[in-house]
């Protein structure tokens, strides 16, 4: 799609494009059998070029929406949705081996930048903003963990960093859900295989529980093939789950990883939660939406060092923007600088 496509959809996105595009991230993330990846990624990259899928296609796809909503997994893989759509799924997976996570290290950035904050509290609007100076490699939503960098190139997708302003003033709920554009993304297909922890209970709904590191390799491999693609030695990402992670973000980055915390007021923030069906339970208890606000961010406050953390608030970033934008950037440069006391990048526990 070009660019004045892709800017016409920003603020309603088309219906079949939404649902091919969130079907591919869900399956990202809610799968683990790559023929749902190759076959999402081949509707979408179809459908880019102006090809809908048929009727009954939509209807599968949107089922298996249904089903995640519902029971947090995909429906099973249905061969002849691929054959009426004339995709080779065997193909496809093939022509996407050599993309698979391999070592990099050449690649490791000197500094990875966490954004951390409860859910609803303003993580991807200060993401979007950061990710698009261009001075970041970041996870974006055409990134799949079992072939990093892949969709990054392709010639049906574009970056929102070719388009202007106006993609930041739009809602992530939308811009994620316009297929051919490449927005930032929380990856959480990425971390929640890498370091886990929550259980998914269906819809926005999710059982906190301790956070273990089960696959260092996977996270450490995907941010190199990242930093390589954009060739920047600054990484940048967010996911609000990862406020839970500090303490193993640590130990697989040493004093390269930087916090920042948007917070925003606790009556917002809730609110927020309850207006997009997020619930949260921890270790099986139920909390509120306001004991979720403050789980997050005590659990911040408590994990994240003080040296290399910088609160921002979401009210100024919504009232001052370029203000604390400028600020945010000044901190990343000076704490992330060789004479700050940083060291390399840190190599996986063993």
């Amino acid at each position: 799609m070009n660019t004045q496509t892709l800017t016409a959809q920003l603020a309603a996105p088309n219906p079949d494009g939404a649902t091919i595009a969130l079907y591919r991230t869900r399956a990202y993330r809610f799968s683990d059998d790559p023929r749902h990846y190759a076959l999402a990624e081949a509707v979408e990259e179809k459908y880019a070029r102006g090809l809908t899928p048929t009727p009954q296609t939509m209807t599968y796809l949107r089922a298996t929406l249904d089903q995640i909503r519902s029971t947090g997994a995909l429906i099973p893989f249905n061969s002849e949705v691929a054959e009426t759509e004339g995709i080779d799924i065997h193909h496809e997976l093939d022509a996407r081996r050599p993309y698979a996570p391999r070592p990099h290290p050449e690649h490791n950035p000197k500094a990875i930048i966490f954004i951390v904050g409860a859910p609803r509290s303003g993580t991807s609007h200060l993401y979007n903003c950061l990710a698009h100076t261009g001075r970041y490699a970041y996870f974006t939503t055409a990134s799949c963990w079992a072939w990093p960098t892949r969709n990054l190139d392709h010639p049906d997708r574009q970056s929102f960093e070719d388009l202007d302003d106006q993609v930041l003033t739009v809602d992530n709920k939308n811009t994620r859900l316009i297929p051919g554009l490449v927005m930032p993304y929380e990856s959480e297909d990425l971390y929640a295989r890498a370091i886990p922890t929550y259980q998914h209970l269906g819809g926005h709904t999710y059982d906190l529980t301790t956070a273990h590191i089960t696959d260092a390799n996977l996270l450490t491999t995907n941010i190199q093939a990242h930093s390589r693609h954009f060739g920047r030695d600054t990484f940048l990402t967010k996911s609000p789950f990862n406020s839970l992670r500090i303490p193993q973000l640590e130990a697989l980055t040493g004093r390269t990883a930087l916090y920042l915390h948007i917070t925003r007021d606790r009556t917002g923030t809730a609110d927020s939660m309850r207006r997009n069906h997020f619930r949260f339970h921890h270790q099986g208890t139920p909390l509120t939406e306001e004991g979720a606000t403050d789980l997050f961010h005590d659990t911040i406050e408590q994990h994240a060092p003080a040296d290399r953390l910088l609160t921002v608030q979401h009210a100024d970033l919504l009232t001052s923007q370029e203000a604390t934008l400028s600020r945010t950037t000044e901190w990343i440069t000076a704490t992330a600088s060789p004479g700050a006391g940083r060291r390399d990048h840190a190599d996986p526990p063993r």
